[in-house]
């Protein structure tokens, strides 16, 4: 291959990893977003060695960590510790790992159809690299969980080592890349990522010995060896998460129900890449309700982006009548419907397989992972992007050498593309509220006054607790303060994964602050059992979108309890009033205070009965 070639070869993917780049660098720059993990953006090299331990002396009152944690070790953790020792800012570091993942994927569809086309690049690697990049699908989880692209980006990679890997049967090289990919796939954060997109893989290596490329024998060498080297290359999390399954608290139970995750699967929703049940979903303590997602106004509700979003798919599958001689258009045809049921299986309510898989879920405990259906949502987008992909050079073919017709087609698929995904082009994928500056200096200086003043082995408790950590200057997603300070603090979250008595405890006792049901000397006591050493009382919360009680009444049950002299304030105080009609007086308070118990029992103790 000349270098004037290997040149022309390498632009297109070179042009798609731009392209993702930029599309990565223009959601909201400045702005750290509370992606993921807030601990991921404020300290990466922390969080590392947290994550590190199974338990944990922080969050509740001491846990085992849900397995979840431990998929942060590689690759999204390194990804931002390196970002972090490199000096660069936290918002760049998050923009960059999106556009990395977005620009593997393209490079990997741009390398799949190489493989699976044999011709030579043009248009079909750019439809197939574009609409992997720019999808519905996309938008949604690059807001919030970018982790979960993982698995979008690793799945064009893990069809290219399946096909290879049929025709070199004796070889070791591309069962040990798969399992380096699906190591690679978040599995240790959310196991159903990477059970979904396996399907893909095992699919393509069954059509392999269907189309007669491929032996049975050599499809289960390939399967034997890619699974051996897969669970060794995946112990790194596979451990963690069996140590929580057999110590831990099983937390499902806490979080949304199959109810409301399969209420928003149909197979339209799927086949555009959506159906993630928050997308749908409204919030707030006050009325109007607003939207969870800040995308979700434009994806369900806009006219010219619900038609492009399912344009796409309408026309790619339409296009299998012009494609279907193409030895791969059968299999992503395929891929593409088992996608769409296997993301839809649970809708509508009422039918026979809702209650069949309903009553799976509920009576086997070992699949209920597999209950968010949304994630096989990669299956859908890659097939679809094929699909069109083959479809496209169909039209490039017949178009001839007529260039105003290949340069429409192309900016056709273009414009649909980019409204399909409208608020991840507008560089609005990233919501607003999980977009802030930085954490605010009062938060920074209580994390630094808590190392100084509280003792490696003491606990801290925040008071009142943060079910729905929504502050007035950004939603991290999770509270603050355990991402800020190394020493165990414990706040009172919406899912538990303490033992059950031990989150009791810390319910029951934020219970009496939330509800102003405080008497006077029960609460300190109840702090001090607990092995509270200091109480953080923060002001900074929106009570309209958080749900926590509102700063002046919450000031009334501490001082009832007990907590009537700060220790220490930090930030500007500013005046609260209770909210009309609620008894009490208008007070002064800063942004955050906290109260020392110096008689406090240790943490760690044995108590008697």
């Amino acid at each position: 291959m000349t270098f004037t070639s290997a040149l022309r070869r390498g632009a297109l993917p070179l042009g798609l990893a731009a392209v993702a780049y930029l599309l990565a660098l223009v959601q909201r720059p400045g702005e750290v977003a509370a992606d993921t993990k807030i601990d991921l953006h404020v300290d990466p090299v922390g969080f590392l060695a947290d994550v590190m331990s199974v338990w944990s002396s922080s969050g509740g009152l001491g846990q085992v960590q849900a397995g979840q944690y431990a998929g942060y070790l590689f690759p999204m953790g390194p990804f931002y510790a390196l970002g972090d020792l490199l000096g660069m800012a936290p918002w760049l570091v998050h923009r960059l790992w999106l556009g990395t993942l977005l620009a593997l994927a393209a490079w990997g569809m741009v390398r799949l159809i190489d493989a699976l086309l044999d011709r030579p690049r043009g248009a079909p690697h750019l439809v197939a690299g574009l609409l992997v990049v720019v999808n519905p699908y996309v938008t949604v989880y690059a807001n919030r969980t970018s982790v979960t692209l993982l698995g979008l980006a690793a799945l064009p990679w893990l069809l290219l080592c399946v096909h290879r890997g049929m025709r070199e049967p004796r070889s070791w090289y591309w069962p040990a890349a798969i399992a380096l990919l699906i190591a690679s796939t978040g599995g240790g954060v959310n196991a159903a990522v990477t059970a979904w997109v396996l399907l893909g893989p095992l699919l393509l290596a069954a059509y392999e010995v269907l189309i007669g490329t491929g032996r049975w024998r050599d499809a289960g060498g390939l399967a034997a060896r890619a699974g051996v080297l897969s669970a060794i290359a995946s112990l790194w999390w596979i451990v963690p998460v069996a140590e929580h399954a057999r110590y831990g608290l099983n937390f499902l139970p806490f979080t949304e129900s199959v109810g409301a995750i399969w209420a928003t699967t149909s197979l339209t929703e799927a086949l555009r890449g959506m159906g993630y049940w928050i997308s749908y979903l409204g919030t707030g303590f006050a009325d109007p309700l607003r939207p969870y997602f800040g995308t979700s106004e434009a994806l369900l509700f806009d006219l010219p982006v619900v038609i492009a979003s399912l344009l796409v798919p309408a026309l790619a599958l339409a296009g299998f009548a012009y494609t279907r001689r193409l030895r791969y258009a059968p299999f992503f045809l395929g891929l593409a419907l088992v996608g769409t049921l296997a993301v839809g299986a649970g809708f509508p309510d009422g039918t026979p397989l809702r209650r069949l898989l309903t009553g799976v879920y509920y009576n086997l405990e070992p699949v209920q992972f597999l209950r968010t259906t949304h994630k096989a949502a990669p299956l859908v987008v890659v097939a679809v992007a094929c699909l069109a992909a083959m479809a496209a050079g169909e039209v490039w073919r017949r178009a001839g050498t007529r260039l105003v017709a290949r340069v429409a087609a192309l900016v056709s698929v273009a414009i649909l593309a980019a409204l399909s995904a409208w608020p991840l082009v507008q560089g609005r994928a990233i919501d607003e509220e999980i977009a802030f500056g930085e954490v605010p200096a009062a938060w920074v200086a209580t994390a630094r006054d808590i190392e100084r003043e509280v003792a490696p082995g003491e606990r801290t408790l925040v008071l009142p607790g943060q079910p729905f950590p929504v502050y007035r200057w950004g939603n991290p997603q999770d509270p603050i303060l355990p991402a800020l300070t190394d020493r165990p603090v414990a706040v009172r979250t919406t899912v538990p994964y303490a033992d059950l008595h031990a989150a009791d405890m810390l319910v029951t006792t934020d219970s009496l602050v939330q509800q102003r049901r405080v008497y006077p000397g029960q609460l300190r006591a109840l702090v001090e059992l607990m092995g509270a050493k200091a109480v953080i009382a923060g002001t900074d919360l929106d009570p309209a979108r958080s749900g926590v009680v509102q700063p002046a009444l919450a000031q009334s049950q501490l001082r009832t309890g007990g907590f009537v002299e700060a220790s220490a304030s930090r930030g500007r105080e500013r005046r609260f009033a209770p909210p009309p009609g609620e008894p009490g007086m208008e007070v002064s308070l800063p942004e955050v205070r906290r109260y020392d118990l110096p008689r406090a029992r240790h943490m760690v103790r044995v108590q008697r009965r």
